[in-house]
């Protein structure tokens, strides 16, 4: 009786891994997909990536400085008062701040950005591509040599699925973002810099 039962665990065993490599292909095909949009998602992180980023913070100061030092008037000047905050605004879009970027949500896993400039967008989407592809590595390795729990492969190709989304999402939005703020910086930079220059003229 006790050889049976033994030979009945045994079967049970042989069955459950034979299931689990049946299922193997699949989960690698999966694997092998997410890859593929991560690798896509690096070019058009790498295409977007905002390399005059210095250039433009010396470009702003250096406005900034003539208007603070040429201008003088008497009265407010309510519009260009509108067009310097709306300027500071802007560059407040595109700086990163010091000590703050993504945070994740302990019970979801989910990247929270806590600073919106362009500077920290990039480096929150690079990191998050580097952090799940080498998790997709750990993943790939676990399943080609059938380590941990094979009943679980499927549950963690989902989740991993679900953060590749997210980068998505994340991306797109750090791109229509720095699209959209490097447009309006162009348009009142032209506009701030051409009343700057005037006003080093009457001097």
């Amino acid at each position: 009786m006790k050889n049976f039962s033994l030979f009945i665990l045994l079967a049970f065993a042989l069955l459950f891994a034979s299931c689990g490599d049946l299922d193997k292909p699949k989960h690698l095909k999966a694997i092998a997909q997410m890859d593929k949009s991560l690798d896509s998602m690096h070019i058009v992180l790498k295409e977007n990536r905002l390399d005059t980023l210095a250039g433009i913070q010396i470009a702003a100061n250096a406005l900034l400085t003539r208007i603070k030092t040429y201008y003088v008037s008497d009265t407010i000047d309510m519009e260009l008062g509108k067009k310097m905050n709306q300027f500071k605004r802007i560059m407040k879009s595109i700086k990163p701040k010091k000590g703050r970027g993504a945070n994740k949500n302990a019970e979801s896993n989910e990247i929270i950005i806590t600073d919106r400039s362009i500077g920290n967008g990039f480096a929150v989407v690079h990191n998050g591509l580097k952090a799940e592809e080498e998790t997709l590595i750990a993943l790939k390795r676990d399943i080609e040599n059938g380590n941990g729990r094979r009943d679980k492969y499927a549950e963690y190709i989902k989740f991993e699925q679900q953060k590749v989304y997210q980068l998505q999402q994340l991306l797109k939005a750090y791109v229509d973002h720095k699209n959209k703020t490097i447009k309006d910086f162009n348009e009142i930079y032209a506009e701030l810099n051409a009343f700057s220059l005037k006003l080093m003229e009457k001097k």
